[in-house]
Parts: C-alpha cells; sequence; structure tokens
C-alpha cells in the first residue's frame, strides 16, 4: 500500500511544479494555454524531467555542459559532505534526544527547548558567516588558502603546491576519476590536499549538524519521553532492572524505528540547511546549484529550478518511502508479529 502511494505522490508534486513554475510564466506572457494546452505543457514537462532533457549550463564556471552532466559532476561532492554531516548528526542526536528525553529533571528539558529555539532562530549561513570570520586569517596565514571558498582548495593555494591546477581537477572546482575530492585525493595520492579538503569538509559538517541536530530534538526527545512512560518499562523498573538497561537496552530498541521516521519528516529541513552552508562557503555543490537556479544567476530560463525541484521531490518521496519500509523491519513489535 505504501508503495502504491509513490506513484500518487509524485504525480502531486509534478503538478504543483508545473502550475508553480510553467503556468505563472504563460499568464505573465499572456499566453492562456487552455485545458489542451495544460496537458500538452505537462506532458512535455514530464518527459523532459524523466529523460534528462534538462538543457545546457549558461553558468560562467560550468560554460556549455548539458545540465544532466553538471548535475553529475556537483553531486558526488554534496553526497560527500552529507556523509560526514550525517554521520556527526547522528553520533550526536541519538544519544543526546534519548539522554533529554528519559531524564526527568525540569531543567534538562528547559535547557533542551531553549537549544531546539536557538537552533531555529539562528540561521545555518549566519553561523557559516561567524565561522569564516574567525577562521579567515588563520586559514590565510596556515594553508594560503580561505574557509569560504569551497571544500577544494582554491587557486592560490594549488599555484602555492602544485604551480597551478592538475589535470584531475576540472572548472578549478570538480576533481575526476570519482567526482569525490577526498576518494580523488586517495587516488592521486595528494597528502597535502587530502588534509585540507578533510579540514574543511568536516568544518562544514559540524555546522550543518550543529543546526540539524536541535531541529531533530525538538521531535526526537518527545519520542524518548512517551516511551519511558509505557507500561512494560514500569514494571520492568519495579523488578529492579537499572535504568541504565532500560534506556539503552529495550527503550532504545523501541525507539530506532520512531527515530528514522523523525529524520525523515525533518530530511527538507536537513537538505536546506545543507544546501545553505554550501552557498555560504561558495561550495561547488547542489547547494550552489539550487541557490543559483532560485535567484535566475548565470542560468537561462525556469529549466534549472525546475529539475532542481523535481530532483529534490525524488530524494524526499523515495526517502520516506525507504524509511517507513525500514522502521517496521526494525521495530521489535513488528517483528514479533511476524
Amino acid at each position: 500500500m505504501r508503495l502504491g502511494l509513490v506513484p500518487a505522490q509524485l504525480l502531486f508534486v509534478l503538478v504543483l511544479l508545473y502550475l508553480a513554475i510553467y503556468e505563472p510564466t504563460n499568464l505573465s506572457q499572456h499566453q492562456y494555454p487552455g485545458v489542451l494546452g495544460f496537458f500538452s505543457g505537462f506532458g512535455r514537462m514530464v518527459l523532459d524531467d524523466f529523460t534528462g532533457n534538462w538543457g545546457v549550463s549558461t553558468f560562467q564556471q560550468y560554460p556549455g555542459v548539458p545540465l544532466v552532466q553538471l548535475y553529475a559532476y556537483l553531486l558526488p561532492s554534496s553526497v560527500e559532505l552529507a556523509v560526514f554531516a550525517l554521520g556527526i548528526s547522528a553520533a550526536v542526536a541519538y544519544p543526546v534526544a534519548m539522554w533529554i528525553g528519559w531524564s526527568r529533571r525540569p531543567g534538562v528539558d528547559l535547557a533542551a527547548r531553549v537549544a531546539s529555539l536557538l537552533g531555529t532562530l539562528l540561521p545555518a549561513f549566519v553561523v557559516g558567516l561567524i565561522v569564516i570570520a574567525a577562521l579567515f586569517f588563520w586559514f590565510l596565514g596556515q594553508f594560503q588558502d580561505l574557509p569560504d571558498q569551497g571544500v577544494i582548495p582554491g587557486i592560490t593555494w594549488w599555484f602555492a603546491w602544485y604551480g597551478g591546477y592538475p589535470p584531475w581537477v576540472l572548472f578549478q572546482s570538480i576533481t575526476q576519476p570519482t567526482g569525490f575530492p577526498l576518494v580523488d585525493g586517495l587516488v592521486h595520492q595528494a597528502w597535502s590536499f587530502e588534509e585540507l579538503t578533510l579540514l574543511k569538509t568536516l568544518i562544514q559538517a559540524a555546522i550543518i549538524s550543529l543546526v540539524y541536530v536541535t531541529i531533530f530534538l525538538r521531535h526526537a526527545r518527545s519520542v524518548v519521553r512517551a516511551a519511558s512512560q509505557e507500561v512494560y518499562l514500569t514494571a520492568a523498573r519495579s523488578r529492579g532492572i537499572s535504568e541504565h538497561t532500560l534506556l539503552w537496552t529495550h527503550t532504545s530498541r523501541r525507539v530506532v524505528p520512531t527515530f528514522l521516521i523523525v529524520f525523515a519528516l525533518t530530511l527538507p529541513a536537513y537538505l536546506g540547511t545543507q544546501f545553505v552552508v554550501e552557498a555560504t562557503f561558495l561550495d561547488p555543490g547542489m547547494g550552489f546549484l539550487a541557490f543559483s537556479s532560485l535567484t535566475g544567476q548565470g542560468t537561462a530560463g525556469i529549466a534549472p529550478l525546475q529539475v532542481m525541484m523535481f530532483l529534490l521531490s525524488l530524494v524526499v518521496i523515495f526517502w520516506l518511502f525507504a524509511v517507513d519500509v525500514l522502521a517496521r523491519r526494525m521495530d521489535p513489535r513488528e517483528v514479533a508479529a511476524d
């Protein structure tokens, strides 16, 4: 049943995209296509989306590159950053949410609420700008590079260490052969590049985690709080089982599937946070492409914006489906019922 909803969700999203992007353009140009024109234009948009007929880039950095190839260039860097950011977020958010939700101290709950509020009020780009300002001169003196020139080093660093860009760096920002900067640094045994790129990646990942963890905790702590009041835990507590065992053995198994669902529901917030951080640090990834498409800088027409919304919708819809299936398989109650 859940899988059967995916096509309906996708169709709904595609209709919204067409109404939000193409119809206002037609009306602004005094074009009134009518019912047949609507279905014709909608069908053409859907066909282009699924066949990769997305047009050609007019970005100054990537002139003449087909948009489908540009996405293939920029996606690996964002995926690599997400691996680090999500790893840090999971390592922090899971134990903190468990501890906060389990604690019955009013001060702990108040501190969690204040932290969540601050995380909501303090935008990711503000945190990024503060970090850039704090590290600017240290980066310049230590590495002959700047923290806001993307994940990989900037042009000054390349000329200082290599006398220019090596052949495995395309467009001054895309590494080859895999497109994953840290992997390509290992392949080419560029250890100084690897050190600086890893440091920059960790800085951005830490900022993403700092903002996203507060968003996640706002939803996750209530999950643990509700689970801690279950009848079977009260019975186990009366038998003398320690609070540590109740929390990390019994409750953790119970709430992990719900944590996955909470993460799936907050995925749009995570993507927005990462995209803002990438744009703030001028990172050549999907965040750069998203904000450039939204502002219309360096692109022609509305295709890049429409394609970006289409791809993000696909990610969210299929991730929700995958997490729903995985959460059911991990839920001990569902396993026992099977």
